[in-house]
């Protein structure tokens, strides 16, 4: 192959537009990937923090069981990605807020009968961590007054499956920027 024949085939034009193709492509690569690992890191360092769980007695699953969240906490304990309680908290009164201070991020197990639901989301909001209202059901709605509530606190997220409550707290462990990080 002879570098004449080449170079004289390509114009200066020709190989100044590969060469900023190149480097366009290298340089987007370099921050795809810059950012990949800032968010890989983050979430490798969050799956350790501790998952608060509360679920007060009450309300019924459709097959009339208790919601409990169990069933729930059997799925997050299997994807062997989180450190969750064996039981949930059930009596808001027994809340240490050192432990929601410690956890990383707050799944609360909703149902519209609850008693104590602004007091919880005030202590939650006071501490600044995510919190993940589960509702048990696809389609099942906050209460009025339980919706205009959390409305205004930014770190909410509303889940409603065992799976997709794997999902958000994925997401959240991925996405939240904890206190000492952001010192």
């Amino acid at each position: 192959m002879n570098l004449d024949k080449i170079s004289s085939a390509l114009t200066i034009w020709d190989i100044v537009k590969v060469a900023f193709g190149f480097l366009v492509l290298f340089f987007g690569f370099l921050i795809i990937f810059w950012r990949s690992i800032k968010v890989f890191f983050r979430l490798g360092r969050n799956l350790g923090r501790k998952v608060f769980v509360f679920c007060p007695p009450g309300g019924n699953r459709n097959s009339g069981t208790n919601k409990n969240m169990e069933r729930e906490l059997i799925v997050l304990r299997n994807s062997g990605y989180f450190e969750v309680p064996k039981q949930p908290i059930t009596d808001f009164n027994s809340i240490d807020v050192v432990d929601i201070e410690k956890a990383g991020v707050i799944v609360l197990g909703y149902h519209q009968e609850m008693k104590n639901f602004n007091e919880f989301v005030d202590l939650v909001r006071h501490v600044g961590k995510p919190l993940i209202i589960y509702t048990f059901e696809l389609g099942y709605q906050l209460k009025e007054e339980h919706r205009k509530k959390v409305k205004g606190y930014k770190w909410y997220v509303l889940s409603s499956m065992p799976l997709r409550l794997v999902s958000d707290l994925f997401a959240v462990m991925a996405s939240y920027k904890y206190e000492q990080e952001r010192n």
